[in-house]
């Protein structure tokens, strides 16, 4: 149950390394083996595979070679800095809007820039200036807020680093007594984990769990069973980003909703909207 992987998507997870190499975080004598031992892998490995599965992939050959588990660490915690330094001025400006929910939810969502996987030139500051006159392409919110309301429990899949500093802001706006949020068991990409969800303050927010792997979406087959429990017992989901979407787009058993910026053609071409569009997206 994944969206399979499509040519398009290789270059892409390919430039997430090079950037790393680029900001200088692997050693320049790393770069050529890295490389070349990556192109062993894909040479012999299946597309079938979702984007996530390959990226994991990748990433514990950078992993292997480097001896470095979090490779993203130092940007990991340059974005959730930069993201916590404008956050009570955004708190401020959203509160006094007409629609406090509508607001944070949109910002929520334009935090999905945050991405050092997908190829792409949105920039976070100058998108969230013009945070008011952007639109969902596809809009289910009115479904989310309802199901919102009537809830026992919520399950939110958090994704980047930075960007769950507007999943806060989002989670104080709708104030729900038993909303459980995910993160990623090990570092992968700039991903959130437990540290990243305690620095920024969601633990006072949210019970916070994590999937017990470093898989950059949803994979059950090696998630842990108390979240696969959690999954299983809560009333719906909310889905943030393209990673956990192509882990989980083609699941129908359970309510969910995809909260996400299409970052790149695959992904905007399988929703039926433009590169660079938000969505908010229900399975059901």
């Amino acid at each position: 149950m994944h969206m399979k992987t499509y040519y398009e998507c290789i270059p892409c997870l390919l430039q997430s390394i090079i950037r790393l190499f680029k900001n200088g975080l692997i050693k320049e004598d790393k770069h050529e083996i890295i490389i070349k031992k990556i192109f062993e892998y894909l040479l012999k490995e299946s597309f079938d595979y979702s984007p996530p599965k390959i990226a994991q992939e990748m990433y514990k050959i950078v992993k292997n070679e480097t001896g470095n588990k979090d490779p993203y660490k130092e940007i990991k915690y340059k974005y959730n800095k930069l993201c916590m330094d404008i956050y009570e001025k955004l708190k401020n400006k959203i509160i006094n809007n007409k629609k406090p929910i509508y607001e944070t939810l949109k910002l929520s969502i334009i935090g999905n820039i945050i991405d050092f996987a997908p190829n792409h030139s949105f920039n976070l500051i100058e998108t969230i200036s013009k945070l008011e006159s952007i639109e969902f392409a596809i809009n289910d919110s009115k479904n989310l807020f309802n199901d919102i309301k009537n809830a026992n429990s919520i399950l939110f899949l958090g994704d980047n680093s930075g960007e769950i500093v507007f999943d806060k802001l989002f989670l104080e706006t709708i104030n729900h007594p038993n909303v459980i949020y995910a993160v990623r068991g090990k570092p992968i990409l700039n991903d959130s984990t437990i540290e990243d969800a305690d620095f920024v303050g969601i633990t006072k927010l949210a019970k916070i769990i994590d999937t017990g792997i470093d898989f950059p979406g949803i994979d059950f087959e090696q998630s842990s069973s108390e979240f696969k429990k959690i999954y299983k017992d809560t009333d719906f989901i909310i889905s943030k980003g393209q990673g956990n979407y192509e882990s989980l787009n083609e699941i129908k058993n359970k309510k969910i909703y995809f909260l996400l910026m299409a970052k790149c053609d695959p992904v905007a071409h399988q929703l039926g909207v433009k590169k660079g569009d938000i969505v908010v997206v229900g399975n059901s």
